[in-house]
C-alpha cells in the first residue's frame, strides 16, 4: 500500500482545499457579469473563454518557479510551470480534471450561447485545444520548440549532461 506524501509546495497545494472549485467558478461568473457589460449578450460566453483562456494559460502555463522559493526547495520548481507543479506532477488528480473540465464547459457555453456562430468556434476552439493539449500528461514539462524553455535547464545541452 504506497501512501501519497502531502503537497508542501505552498505555491498550489491550496488548489486541494473544498473550495477550490467555487472560488474558480464564482470567478468566472464574476467575469461573466463584467464581460456582458462590454459585449453583445451572445458573445458573452466566449468573452469569457478569452479572458480565462488568455489568464489561465499565462498563469498555468507560462510562468515558471514558486515565489515561495526558498532554502527548503532548494530551486525544485524554478524550472516547472504552476500547472506542472499541481498535485507534484501526478496525473489525472482530482484538480487537474477539474482544470480540463473548465476549458471544456466554457467551450460549450459559448458554442451553445452563440447557436454554433461560425466566428465564435473559430476563436472558441483554438483556445481550447491549447489549453487542453498543455493540460496532457503526455506533454508535463515538454517546451515545444524550445518556447518557454529556460537557459541552463531546457535547452539541448543541458539535457545531454542528464
Amino acid at each position: 500500500m504506497s501512501t501519497v506524501e502531502p503537497n508542501l509546495n505552498k505555491n498550489v497545494n491550496w488548489m486541494d482545499s473544498p473550495g477550490f472549485a467555487a472560488f474558480y467558478a464564482i470567478t468566472l461568473l464574476f467575469i461573466y457579469v463584467a464581460v456582458q457589460t462590454v459585449v453583445p449578450l451572445n458573445w458573452s460566453w466566449t468573452g469569457v473563454n478569452i479572458v480565462h483562456g488568455v489568464v489561465s494559460f499565462v498563469i498555468m502555463h507560462w510562468i515558471k518557479g514558486s515565489p515561495e522559493d526558498g532554502p527548503n526547495d532548494s530551486g525544485l520548481y524554478r524550472e516547472l510551470t504552476f500547472y506542472e507543479q499541481i498535485d507534484d506532477g501526478r496525473p489525472w488528480t482530482w484538480v487537474k480534471k477539474f482544470l480540463i473540465l473548465v476549458p471544456t464547459a466554457l467551450l460549450l457555453l459559448a458554442s451553445v450561447s452563440s447557436n454554433y456562430d461560425t466566428k465564435q468556434l473559430f476563436i472558441n476552439c483554438p483556445i481550447w485545444i491549447v489549453l487542453i493539449l498543455a493540460k496532457l500528461p503526455e506533454l508535463h514539462g515538454v517546451r515545444l520548440f524550445g518556447i518557454n524553455g529556460t537557459v541552463g535547464i531546457d535547452d539541448a545541452e543541458s539535457k545531454k549532461l542528464d
